[in-house]
Order: C-alpha cells, then sequence, then structure tokens
C-alpha cells in the first residue's frame, strides 16, 4: 500500500512539474516573439523611406508619443503600399520620431493626402523622403528591432547646394568612427531627396558608445567637420513600436 501510495504522489510531482515548465514555455514564447520583431533597413533604395520628425519637450513627450501611436496603429495597418513603420522615442525627450517604408512613392503620397489635415500636435512635424547612399557595418545587417535603440541624427543644412559635398565628407569620416568606437555595429548615411537633411542611423552597443565619440577630434564640439555645411541633432532613440 505505502508503494503504491509513493508512485501516486511521484506521478502527481511528475504532473506538476510538466505544467510548469508548459505555462513558463508558454509564457516565454510573446516575449520570444516580441524580442525578435524586427525590420531590415532598405539599403538597396528599391522601396521609398520616410522620415517623419515630431519635436517634443520632456514634459510633452509621453502625450505626442501616445497620439503617434493611436494614429500610426488606426491608419497604418490597412494602409496600401506600407512595408513598415518603426516609431522612435528620443531619450532625451525632445523627439519621436517615425521612419516608415514603401514600396513606391505614389503609395506614400497617397497617405500623406489624406491624412494631411491630421492635426497629432500644435507643430507640424518635419517630414522628408531619404536615400540611403553608404552603408558601414561589422557584419550586421542594418535592421530596427522593437524594444532595441537606435541612434537617429540628423545634418539639417545651412545650404541644401552643399549637401552633396557634406555627404561625401561624411562618407569619409565613417570608417574613422567605426576604429574609433568598437561599440558602433552599423550606419547608414542617408541624404534627404529635398537636400534639406542628411539623416544617419546607427545601432550602438551602448550609449555610452554612442558618447564616447564626442570625444574624439573631428566629432567634439570644438572641431565638428559638420559645422561649416550643417547643425546636427542627434539622440539615441528607444524603439517603442513596429508596424508590419
Amino acid at each position: 500500500m505505502n508503494s503504491i501510495f509513493r508512485l501516486i504522489i511521484r506521478k502527481f510531482h511528475i504532473s506538476i512539474a510538466i505544467v510548469g515548465l508548459t505555462i513558463g514555455f508558454l509564457v516565454l514564447i510573446p516575449q520570444a516573439a516580441q524580442a525578435a520583431t524586427s525590420v531590415a533597413l532598405d539599403t538597396t533604395n528599391d522601396f521609398v523611406k520616410v522620415a517623419t520628425v515630431y519635436k517634443t519637450k520632456p514634459n510633452t513627450q509621453t502625450e505626442v508619443l501616445s497620439k503617434v501611436l493611436e494614429f500610426e496603429e488606426s491608419t497604418l495597418t490597412q494602409t496600401p503600399g506600407l512595408i513598415n513603420s518603426s516609431i522612435l522615442k528620443g531619450q532625451e525627450g525632445t523627439e519621436v520620431v517615425v521612419l516608415t517604408q514603401w514600396q513606391d512613392l505614389p503609395s506614400f503620397e497617397a497617405y500623406a493626402q489624406e491624412y494631411s489635415n491630421n492635426e497629432l500636435y500644435t507643430d507640424r512635424p518635419q517630414i522628408f523622403v531619404f536615400e540611403v547612399q553608404k552603408v558601414e557595418t561589422r557584419g550586421l545587417k542594418p535592421a530596427i528591432a522593437e524594444s532595441g535603440e537606435i541612434m537617429f541624427s540628423q545634418f539639417k543644412l545651412k545650404d541644401p547646394q552643399k549637401q552633396s559635398e557634406l555627404a561625401g565628407i561624411i562618407e569619409q569620416v565613417m570608417p574613422t568612427a567605426f576604429v574609433t568606437v568598437p561599440g558602433l555595429q552599423w550606419a547608414a548615411m542617408s541624404p534627404s531627396t529635398d537636400r534639406s537633411t542628411i539623416a544617419m542611423i546607427a545601432q550602438w552597443n551602448s550609449r555610452k558608445d554612442f558618447e564616447s565619440l564626442g570625444q574624439n577630434a573631428g566629432f567634439d564640439k570644438e572641431t565638428n567637420y559638420w559645422d561649416p555645411y550643417a547643425d546636427n541633432e542627434h539622440d539615441i532613440f528607444d524603439v517603442v513600436k513596429i508596424i508590419k
């Protein structure tokens, strides 16, 4: 009788362990799926890439981000021609950025026309189409991952006619950044088609690595190579949401 009782208890413990493992596995599946949610940055320019930049303040960023998320989730999911959208929140609290990729320019223009009167925020966002001109990488393919971090930098041209000249200089200094800071994994230099901006999108191992670049000549405040050409606004962004 005791042996039968011990056998029943043993089977009961095994069953509990199996149930626990099953529950743990089911709990981990959504987390793993979320961690794997990412979108490749089109570096061949087969697709149209658009940046929408909302200026914020630390005390308004949460509200703006909430409105952007609500708007993007309600309008983009069924929009013809959309490939994906990445919604980014600047860690300094001064910007919310949406990066979208489209099958073609007419698809984006139709979307922009339909929602041109929507007012998410009192200040109209800066919107520009950009093309990837130069990529440097340590082997990773440029991609934006949900819950990850991405650098988004804007070189705002003082003279639009100088865009190509500055782009050429950036191409020359990009390899230097990779040699100087091992924490830089990939970078994509992306001039806007309207010549107003050169966007730099990059992946760093940490914010500390990102900030350390500014301690090197040419990238520091005293000797910024871009000063004659553009004002540079940059930050590390948390990837809040990916829509595809």
